[in-house]
């Protein structure tokens, strides 16, 4: 029995590791999500090349830089990446007229569907940083008190950062996350992909979520694991065992086999617990007896030893 105990152990130990590793970290390459595939229908093939999100897992934004918020005060990237939270950071510009729009309501739309559970300032960052050059603070205001409004969240706007920038310094940073954009001067706007990143405390590039629409699970995930576990619950941890990161569609896919082995897993602790922890209890329940009979033997003695004292007077008399 403990044979075939200690090989169904051995064989998880050697399988789950395997199983659990999603195999995206250091994935350099063009993304095959719909955020990198929609945007292009249409465009001519020399356009096509220029534009696209290449992935960098596990690359480093350049936290130093500096940008202007939409008060107007100057910041650095570093000052958003504090108490170890993630960010989500979202690329796009505010003049935009259609896809940065779409970007920006399909994450608000998404965020707002966990908000129970994770909200900005409390648990994660949302930056959002204009590729446009020629952008400043009055656009960045207008752009996040609409899109505020829409949550109803006039008087709340901790965690949400609208910033504008020089084009050398927004160039680096839109790099450092693999984001390839190009301003078309004949429609007069930037051609882009969509997509939002999430960002861990340190400034890693952990995650893509592509297109515009972002589910509940996936925005929930992504952020308990770029979080490295300073967010989210006990319930969040088993969750992720059971789902797989996709970095070709930027989503969390569940996985059958990961439920079985969570299963195992979760079988086996039961069996080392009980195994364990029966001869304890057996053994804390021996020495209880044991007290009771020695604390009975005791107050038998003390019962008798006052009626033998007794009979002795009585026979001395």
């Amino acid at each position: 029995m403990r044979n075939c105990f200690a090989s169904l152990c051995l064989v998880l130990a050697i399988g789950l590791p395997n199983a659990f590793a999603d195999g995206s970290s250091g994935l350099r390459g063009t993304a095959r999500g719909p955020g990198d595939i929609d945007a292009k229908v249409g465009l001519p093939k020399e356009i096509q090349d220029k534009i696209g999100i290449d992935q960098k897992l596990g690359g480093q934004v350049p936290l130093q830089l500096e940008f202007v918020d939409e008060s107007g005060k100057t910041v650095k990237l570093a000052d958003f990446f504090t108490g170890g939270k993630p960010v989500i950071f979202v690329p796009a510009y505010y003049r935009c007229r259609l896809i940065c729009n779409r970007v920006l309501d399909g994450m608000f739309d998404g965020l707002k569907r966990i908000d129970a559970k994770f909200r900005p300032s409390d648990h994660f960052e949302v930056v959002v940083l204009s590729m446009d050059p020629t952008e400043n603070a009055e656009h960045a205001g207008n752009k996040k008190e609409s899109m505020l409004s829409t949550l109803g969240r006039r008087r709340s706007v901790g965690g949400w950062h609208f910033l504008t920038g020089s084009e050398a310094n927004i160039k680096q940073v839109m790099d450092s996350v693999g984001y390839r954009y190009i301003y078309d001067e004949k429609r007069s706007e930037y051609l882009h992909a969509t997509g939002i990143m999430i960002l861990t405390p340190e400034g890693i590039v952990s995650r893509y979520l592509m297109g515009i629409r972002y589910m509940p699970t996936d925005l929930e995930l992504s952020l308990v694991e770029s979080s490295k576990n300073n967010i989210g619950t006990l319930a969040d941890q088993i969750k992720l065992l059971c789902y797989a990161y996709d970095p070709r569609s930027g989503q969390y896919n569940l996985i059958v086999i990961r439920m079985v082995q969570a299963g195992a897993l979760a079988t086996i602790f039961s069996i080392v617990f009980f195994w364990f922890w029966s001869p304890l209890v057996g053994l804390f329940r021996g020495s209880e007896k044991v007290r009771v009979v020695i604390k009975s033997a005791e107050v038998s003695a003390t019962d008798v030893q006052p009626n033998s004292v007794g009979s002795s007077h009585e026979r001395q008399a």
